[in-house]
């Protein structure tokens, strides 16, 4: 019950909203950003490799018939200035 109450009292708080969202496992999009457009490298995140055993178990396993064939991409990154808006514009 008090473990219900303190999730409640923190979802009334806006915890999880766009301005005071929950980091997943201590990942914070800004140092990620920064780090990024500093090193002039994409974002991997090596917490969510680009592997079959990322996208579940039995039906969605590494031998499933439903991720065979699955494709891993990444949206295209525009600098600010370009036309159209970019995941750097904080898409």
């Amino acid at each position: 019950m008090a473990a219900k109450l303190r999730s409640q009292w923190d979802r009334d708080g806006g915890l999880g909203q766009n301005d005071n969202a929950l980091k997943f496992l201590g990942q914070d999009y800004e140092s990620l950003r920064a780090q990024c457009l500093q090193s002039g490298k994409l974002f991997e995140d090596h917490l969510f490799p680009c592997t079959t055993s990322s996208l579940g178990f039995k039906e969605l396993g590494p031998r499933s018939a439903k991720t065979s064939g699955i494709r891993w991409m990444r949206p295209t990154v525009r600098k600010r200035g370009t036309r159209g808006r970019s995941l750097l514009d904080g898409w």
